[in-house]
């Protein structure tokens, strides 16, 4: 039987008064809602189903376990599920810890039905522009929002988010593989936040240790050797305006204790001086890290991250944008024509092979495989312009051997589960490697498990 693609939303929570309310709200709207009450039913929904949920409200106490337990490095969760965490009384640290990974909103109980109402209503009506767009549009439009482009449902998702947090004066991480636009991310912020002083970054991997306080608190003259002058660093360049610093993560952690410092303080005071003065500052970050790993790898301090992930922006990778692949193709090269006065055009071939191509640079290696096409077609971008083996795959231990006449399901059986074994078992990051949605990951494997699938080295004969 074939299953529905329907948007659903998710219930998970004991409390009987609070799920039938929410079922009702939901109901009303057509979201479908699929309830469970612990989380070993909801993690069985969502390896089922994960990418048809489009809201889920999950209570933090649940029976066999927190609902906690369901985001971070293991979520089952689609990137652009909406997500509300519920709990009786207010829980800082733990609202905290969900809205630093995958939460958007956290709510006391008993809920607001009105504010929920709208909130679902929001909703429901983001997913109908989402359906029509898709069926108007061309595979080549995408939209802008700010400096970033995509009509995918993971940006609309990021657009929806820039919007909420824009106008606030909240810390924000962006969160993202290289390439994946977090700097144009946190332009974008800037622009929307109606502040009047200037966006400056810094790139915390690109300065040395032992310069990158004076760069970033500004040093007075004397204060070391070669300080022939006052020197202002970046919180006084970014006065009034948005300070982002790119890859925190590669930031010493001397430094990472000053700076917690001064976001608790807002006061800052340059190397050699006695001074202090206002940070009037909105501070931005960004990581290529996953926040948990880097806490857990000593390359991130965790008071820190909680001070700077007051709302975490999750920048989704190219190659789960569908056709805004081949949308942002045709931008480029579009952009490209009309700097040289030309009219150069994809081929059909060229297009599915840009598809289909997991694009583990992002849209930076896009970019860069765009202008070098360009460069080598007379008038019409192949798909042999496109190089094959783009990806650097490293040592040849990490290689896949393929016998010619193998069938494409032992192939793809050994592609998988060769990833999952690189990955270390990781599910989530074998499927993002592989380009394929968890959902179906899991039926693979669970594929794999029949009595009947052959092994993986093994070849039908």
């Amino acid at each position: 039987m074939t299953k529905s693609v329907e948007p659903c939303s998710l219930i998970i929570d004991s409390d009987s008064d609070n799920t039938r309310m929410l079922q009702s709200l939901m109901q009303e709207r057509g979201l479908d809602p699929v309830v469970c009450h612990d989380l070993a039913a909801a993690t069985a929904v969502l390896r089922e189903r994960a990418d048809t949920i489009a809201v889920a409200f999950i209570a933090l106490d649940l029976p066999d376990g927190g609902g906690l337990d369901l985001l971070g490095e293991s979520s089952l969760f689609s990137d652009d599920t909406e997500i509300a965490l519920m709990h009786s009384e207010d829980d800082p640290l733990r609202a905290r810890q969900g809205i630093a990974q995958q939460a958007s909103y956290f709510f006391c109980k008993p809920l607001d039905d009105v504010f929920i109402g709208e909130l679902l209503d929001d909703i429901k009506q983001d997913l109908s522009t989402q359906a029509m767009e898709q069926a108007e549009v061309s595979n080549c439009a995408v939209d802008q929002f700010g400096l970033l482009r995509g009509n995918s449902a993971p940006m609309r998702k990021l657009y929806r988010m820039i919007r909420k947090v824009a106008a606030t004066d909240a810390t924000v991480l962006l969160v993202g593989e290289s390439g994946t636009g977090k700097e144009l991310a946190a332009q974008t912020l800037h622009q929307m936040s109606g502040l009047s002083g200037p966006f400056v970054a810094m790139n915390c991997g690109a300065i040395a240790a032992e310069l990158a306080e004076s760069e970033l608190f500004g040093h007075e003259k004397g204060s070391f050797s070669g300080a022939h002058k006052q020197h202002a660093g970046y919180f006084e360049r970014a006065e009034g305006g948005t300070l982002l610093l790119d890859e925190i993560g590669e930031m010493s952690m001397d430094l990472q204790v000053k700076l917690l410092r001064v976001l608790e303080t807002r006061k800052y005071r340059r190397v050699g001086g006695t001074q202090d003065h206002e940070m009037n500052v909105r501070f931005v970050s960004a990581t290529n890290r996953e926040p948990e790993a880097a806490i857990r790898d000593g390359l991130l301090r965790e008071d820190l991250y909680f001070r700077i992930a007051q709302f975490v922006l999750k920048m989704p990778p190219l190659r789960t944008r569908g056709k805004d692949i081949t949308g942002l193709a045709q931008h480029l090269l579009n952009e490209l024509n009309e700097v040289n006065g030309t009219a150069k055009t994809f081929s059909a071939s060229s297009q599915a092979a840009i598809l289909e191509y997991p694009w583990p640079g992002n849209v930076r290696e896009l970019k860069s495989a765009v202008e070098r096409a360009y460069i080598m077609a007379e008038q019409q971008l192949e798909s042999e312009h496109f190089p094959d083996g783009q990806i650097d795959l490293g040592e040849p231990e990490n290689y896949l051997t393929v016998s010619v006449g193998e069938t494409l399901e032992h192939t793809e059986k050994k592609q998988i589960i060769a990833t999952l074994e690189a990955l270390d078992g990781d599910k989530k990051a074998a499927a993002d490697s592989l380009g394929i949605s968890l959902k179906t990951l899991y039926n693979r494997l669970n594929e794999y498990e029949s009595p009947d699938a052959p092994a993986a080295g093994e070849q039908e004969q």
